[in-house]
């Protein structure tokens, strides 16, 4: 180990016994945010997880990677996309290998989201006002500040920072999705292919698994619908009423909700309804004036800029399906 031993001593002395507190409850099943410290001292991971051991933020706990060198943290982020935050010690195997991991991270590997925040027991080595300067770092602890409190601080803020980056890339990639989505091929299918197509795009997008159901409605016996497609636990529902597996839960309570079917979005589940309406729809198509309605269970909750994806999901999937009714009605008009 290059620092000085007596260099981590300071490492949280002052509220060590304090508890680190938490933003919020855990919520059962959402994952953890990943976190990957980078230190050559054992005794600083120890530390660190003890500290953060009921963090919480948005529900999620954390989960911790540990690397001991600049060259083990680069071939771990080789394999693993989802970290939030780097911990990084400037001073490992060399004086600097903390400080040259930083380019590699961002050009290299082009990881532009994950929060690096720097922490030095020898900060006279790498001053702060140049390394903030000079390297794509989002902050910088020397370890004789640095208290279980800050900690807590400096985590919420690179969390909520990388939450919101990781937020603006799924939006551009789902808007890319929709926008590139085969409607074509999803109508030409037919109506149950494009119905099940539209389960695993909408899942794939929300990156949610793809657990749950399709159908369409006639009039206001919703319950008597005939379901589509199905996913997940709905795997063998294709086919059946509705009924049959429409009684507890999330789906349940958007059924019951009075006059037209809404969107409706829990923590758990939500359930999206469309009319089939538009120009494949006149001219005596019987399932003009019918509505679509996929129920989607969730790992977690989704925020706004998911849900708008979602609807605008739909739209175009409803549009898929009157188009591949049009088509089926045009090869077979008996």
């Amino acid at each position: 180990m290059t620092m000085a031993d007596d260099d981590d001593d300071f490492l949280f002395q002052d509220d060590e016994d304090e508890d680190a507190g938490e933003e919020s409850e855990l919520i059962p099943g959402m994952p953890p945010w990943q976190v990957l410290i980078v230190d050559d001292d054992p005794e600083v991971h120890a530390m660190t997880r003890l500290v953060m051991r009921k963090f919480a933020f948005q529900g999620r706990g954390l989960a911790f990677v540990s690397a001991y060198s600049a060259a083990e943290a680069l071939h771990i982020l080789q394999g693993e996309h989802d970290i939030a935050m780097i911990l990084l010690d400037v001073v490992m195997e060399s004086d600097d290998a903390g400080l040259k991991l930083v380019p590699r991270i961002r050009d290299e590997l082009g990881n532009r989201a994950v929060r690096i925040i720097l922490r030095t027991g020898q900060p006279g080595q790498a001053p702060e006002d140049a390394v903030i300067a000079g390297y794509d770092v989002n902050d910088y602890k020397a370890k004789t500040e640095l208290t279980a409190r800050k900690l807590v601080t400096a985590t919420i803020t690179a969390l909520r920072a990388y939450h919101h980056i990781r937020t603006l890339e799924r939006s551009c990639i789902g808007l890319e999705r929709v926008a590139g989505l085969g409607l074509c091929q999803m109508a030409l299918s037919g109506p149950s292919s494009a119905a099940g197509a539209a389960l695993d795009q909408i899942a794939e997008v929300l990156e949610q698994p793809a657990d749950g159901l399709f159908c369409v409605m006639y009039g206001a016996d919703r319950l008597s619908a005939r379901i589509l497609a199905g996913r997940g636990r709905y795997q063998d529902a294709a086919g059946h009423p509705l009924a049959t597996v429409a009684d507890t839960g999330a789906l349940a309570n958007a059924l019951r909700s009075p006059g037209d079917l809404r969107h409706d979005f829990a923590n758990d589940a939500m359930t999206l309804a469309w009319p089939l309406t538009g120009p494949a729809g006149e001219g005596g198509n019987p399932h003009a004036g019918a509505v679509a309605m996929l129920h989607l269970h969730l790992v977690r909750p989704l925020d706004e800029i998911e849900r708008r994806l979602a609807l605008l999901l739909m739209m175009r999937i409803a549009d898929a399906l009157v188009t591949a009714w049009a088509l089926e009605q045009a090869r077979d008009p008996a």
